[in-house]
C-alpha cells in the first residue's frame, strides 16, 4: 500500500495545481475579454509576434515595425531588432512554421492564438516545477516530515504561483517573462539541490538560455554563476563560478554578435533610454518617438539625478512589494539565511532574495513598472514561504502541535492572499478592458481591410497603433512621431505618405496630436506634415480613426532622404 500512498500525495496536489491554474487563466481571459474586446496580441506582444513572423518568412531576425529613433541608425524596413529578444522570437517562429498560413494573411491573422502557447504551458509548468521542486527538497532537507507537509507545503507553493494576478496577464499575453521565469526557478532549484556546483556548465547553459529572453538576465546571470561557484566544495569554487559564467555566454554569443554587428556593440537595446525616463523632465515616449539621438548626460554627471530618481520610484515601488504578507515572506527568507543553512540552500536563498533586490533596483532606475520585477519577486515570496515554514518547524519554545498550527496558518494566510488577488485582478481587468487604447479585434481588421485597399504592398505607415497595426495590415508600420513637427524629420531619413490616428477619444490623443484628431482640416494648416487629403472614421467599438495622405516630399528632402537610402 506504500506506493499507492506515495502516489496519492503527489497526483492530488499536481491535478489541483494544474486544475487551478487552467481554470485561474480562464477566468482572467474571460475578465480582459481576450480575442473580442481585448485583441490577441498587446503592443507588446505584437512587436514579438511581428518578429517571429519575419523570421518564419525571410529567415533573418527583422522586424517591419520601427520607432522614429531606429531611423538613426537603419532607415528603411525590415528594421533589425532593438526591443525585443529573440529567445521567444525562434520559437515562435518555429510554431509558425508548424502551423503555416495559406498565403499571406489580409487583415487578422488567426495565428495570433498560437503565441499565447509558449506563455500558456510556462504558466502551467511554473506551478508544476514549484510543487514538484519543493517536494524534492523537503525529501531532501526534511526527510522526517509529515505526510501533511509532504503533501501541503507543495500544493501551497505550486497554487501560490498559479493565483499570482501577474502571472495569470503574462499568460494571456505573448510576452517572455513566463518561459524566463520557468527557467529561473529551475536555476534556483538547481541551486538548492546542488547541480549549479556539480554540473556548472550545464547550469550556466541554462542561465544563458534564460538570457535569450530576459535582458536583465545580464546581471541575475553573473550573481547566479557567482553563488554555484561559492556553494562548491572547497577549492573548487573559482573553478565553478569560471565554468557556469562560459556556460552563460555560450547561447548568448550568437544574439551579442548580432547586436555588435547591427547597432555597434553587444547588449544594445532601446530599453536602455530608460534609465534617463524623469531625468530633467525627458521621457521615454520622447526619447524614442524622435529621429535623432537622445541628448543624455554623461552617467557620472547624472549620479545625483539618478540617486533621486531611484529613491523616488522606490517610494512608489516598495509598497507594491510589501503589501500585505509579501513583507512577511521577504523578511522570513532574509531571516532565515541568518541560520546559516546549509550551503546549497543558502546559495538558493540568496539568489532569489539578491535577485530580487538588483531587480528592485533597476527597476527603480528604469520605468518603475511592476511587471518588471515579476519573475524574481514570485521566486523570492515561494522562497521566503518555504523559509518560514522552516523557520516555525524550528521553533523549540513552541509545542508541536502550536507549530503545526502556526504552518497551517501560513498556508491557509498564503491561499487566502493569493484568491483576493486574483479576484481584485479580474475586476480590475474587466474595467481596464473597456479602457483600452487599442481596438477590439474586430476594428483592428476592419481597419486594416481598409488600409489593404489602399496601400501600395511594402508601402510604409505611421501609426501609434505600431505593431498592432503592422500584425494587422502586414505592411511595415512607423510608430506615431512625437510632434507633426517631427514628421518631417521621420520622412528624411525613410519616405511614408500614411499617418493613421487611432484614439478612443480626442483627449486621449497624444498632445502635439489633439488639435488635428479633435478638429477636421487642422492637419492641412501644418506645413511639416504636407496632407494632401484627410479622411475620418470610427470603429464599430467607437474610437476615432484620422487617416492623413501626405503629399510628396519637397525636392531638397527627397534628395537628402535618396542620399540615406
Amino acid at each position: 500500500m506504500a506506493p499507492t500512498r506515495r502516489s496519492t500525495e503527489q497526483l492530488l496536489p499536481f491535478v489541483l495545481v494544474m486544475l487551478t491554474a487552467a481554470v485561474s487563466w480562464y477566468a482572467h481571459a474571460q475578465a480582459w475579454d481576450l480575442g473580442r474586446r481585448s485583441p490577441i496580441l498587446s503592443p507588446a506582444s505584437a512587436q514579438v509576434a511581428l518578429a517571429a513572423r519575419e523570421m518564419r518568412w525571410r529567415g533573418h531576425l527583422a522586424t517591419p515595425f520601427a520607432v522614429p529613433l531606429d531611423l538613426v541608425r537603419h532607415a528603411g524596413p525590415p528594421w533589425p531588432l532593438s526591443a525585443v529578444q529573440p529567445g521567444l522570437v525562434l520559437i515562435e517562429a518555429l510554431i509558425f512554421k508548424l502551423a503555416p498560413a495559406h498565403g499571406v494573411p489580409v487583415g487578422s491573422d488567426p495565428r495570433a492564438w498560437l503565441t499565447l502557447l509558449v506563455p500558456f504551458t510556462s504558466f502551467l509548468l511554473l506551478g508544476a516545477l514549484g510543487m514538484f521542486g519543493t517536494r524534492h527538497l523537503l525529501a531532501r532537507y526534511v526527510p522526517d516530515a509529515t505526510a501533511w507537509v509532504r503533501s501541503g507545503a507543495p500544493a501551497v507553493i505550486g497554487l501560490g504561483l498559479a493565483l499570482d494576478p501577474e502571472a495569470q496577464h503574462l499568460a494571456i499575453s505573448g510576452l517572455p517573462e513566463l518561459p524566463a521565469t520557468l527557467l529561473l526557478l529551475a536555476a534556483i532549484l538547481g541551486l538548492a539541490r546542488g547541480s549549479g556546483a556539480t554540473h556548472p556548465l550545464a547550469f550556466g547553459l541554462l542561465l544563458g538560455v534564460a538570457g535569450l529572453f530576459r535582458a536583465q538576465m545580464a546581471w541575475l546571470g553573473p550573481l547566479f554563476a557567482l553563488l554555484a561557484g561559492w556553494s562548491a566544495t572547497a577549492g573548487a569554487g573559482r573553478r565553478t563560478a569560471l565554468l557556469a559564467l562560459a556556460g552563460f555566454a555560450l547561447p548568448l554569443l550568437p544574439w551579442w554578435g548580432y547586436q555588435w554587428s547591427t547597432f555597434g556593440a553587444p547588449g544594445w537595446d532601446l530599453a536602455r533610454f530608460a534609465l534617463w525616463d524623469q531625468v530633467e523632465g525627458r521621457s521615454l515616449l520622447e526619447m524614442l518617438h524622435r529621429p535623432e539621438p537622445p541628448d543624455v548626460p554623461a552617467v557620472l554627471d547624472a549620479v545625483p539625478l539618478l540617486g533621486g530618481k531611484l529613491a523616488q520610484n522606490l517610494g512608489r515601488l516598495l509598497p507594491l512589494v510589501l503589501e500585505g504578507p509579501r513583507g512577511l515572506w521577504l523578511g522570513a527568507l532574509a531571516a532565515w539565511l541568518l541560520t546559516r543553512p546549509a550551503r546549497p540552500l543558502a546559495a538558493a536563498g540568496l539568489a532569489a532574495l539578491a535577485g530580487f533586490v538588483l531587480e528592485l533596483l533597476a527597476a527603480g532606475l528604469g520605468l518603475a513598472w511592476p511587471r518588471d520585477l515579476y519573475p524574481m519577486r514570485t521566486l523570492a515570496e515561494a522562497a521566503g514561504l518555504f523559509a518560514l515554514w522552516t523557520l516555525l518547524g524550528r521553533w523549540s519554545a513552541a509545542g508541536r502541535s502550536v507549530r503545526a498550527a502556526l504552518r497551517a496558518a501560513v498556508a491557509v494566510l498564503a491561499l487566502g492572499w493569493g484568491v483576493w488577488l486574483s479576484h481584485a485582478a479580474r475586476v480590475e481587468a474587466g474595467t481596464a478592458s473597456r479602457e483600452r487604447g487599442v481596438p477590439a479585434s474586430r476594428s483592428l481588421t476592419a481597419l486594416s481591410a481598409t488600409l489593404n485597399g489602399v496601400l501600395r504592398p511594402g508601402e510604409t505607415v505611421m501609426s501609434n497603433l505600431g505593431p498592432s497595426l503592422a500584425w494587422q495590415t502586414n505592411h511595415p508600420v512607423l510608430a506615431l512621431a512625437l510632434a507633426p513637427a517631427d514628421v518631417a524629420a521621420c520622412r528624411r531619413r525613410h519616405d511614408f505618405r500614411h499617418i493613421v490616428l487611432v484614439f478612443r477619444h480626442a483627449e486621449r490623443a497624444w498632445p502635439a496630436w489633439r488639435e488635428i484628431v479633435e478638429h477636421a482640416g487642422t492637419a492641412a494648416t501644418v506645413s511639416e506634415l504636407g496632407v494632401s487629403r484627410e479622411r475620418r472614421m470610427q470603429t464599430a467599438d467607437g474610437f476615432h480613426v484620422v487617416w492623413l495622405e501626405l503629399g510628396p516630399l519637397p525636392s531638397a528632402l527627397a534628395a537628402a532622404a535618396r542620399r540615406r537610402g
